[in-house]
């Protein structure tokens, strides 16, 4: 059986994802609105904070990032990656043309600790991420400007 899982921080770096899940289906660019991009979660492995959801309901508030389709089993491993205080929810994401995809799991973590600077190289490896995506110039320079602003 195979899943959709929406990537917004490190994870929409392939070479991150190959060594944690092999392989998947197929991946297409994506958004959530209504929510924006903060990095509050604190992490040991990248020695700072990291990527996390707010909700903001307002629909021109756009989180970019990408959905996996997986097989069922390495939604398992992700979370092992994520966490024990990661929350996963099932959430409808919007594809660049429009088209919604339903039921994408995300990541995400209650806290309400203000934005801050994320390690250098957990954030190259978002933006390589990005890149090797294919996504915009407009929204790589949105993310590589992502600070406590």
């Amino acid at each position: 059986m195979e899943v959709r899982y929406f990537a917004y921080g490190s994870n929409l770096n392939i070479f991150q994802m190959m060594k944690r899940v092999g392989k998947w289906s197929s991946t297409k660019r994506a958004y959530l609105p209504g929510y924006k991009l903060v990095l509050n979660v604190k992490s040991k492995r990248w020695g700072g904070f990291a990527a996390n959801l707010q909700k903001t309901d307002n629909e021109s508030d756009k989180v970019y990032g990408v959905v996996y389709f997986l097989r069922k089993e390495k939604l398992d491993v992700m979370t092992s990656y994520e966490g024990p205080n990661a929350k996963i929810e099932q959430m409808d994401v919007i594809e660049e043309d429009e088209n919604v995809i339903h039921d994408v799991a995300i990541y995400w973590w209650d806290n309400d600790r203000p934005s801050n600077d994320p390690p250098e190289p957990y954030k190259q490896t978002i933006l390589e991420g990005l890149k090797q995506h294919g996504f915009k110039e407009d929204v790589i320079k949105k993310i590589e400007s992502c600070s406590t602003s």
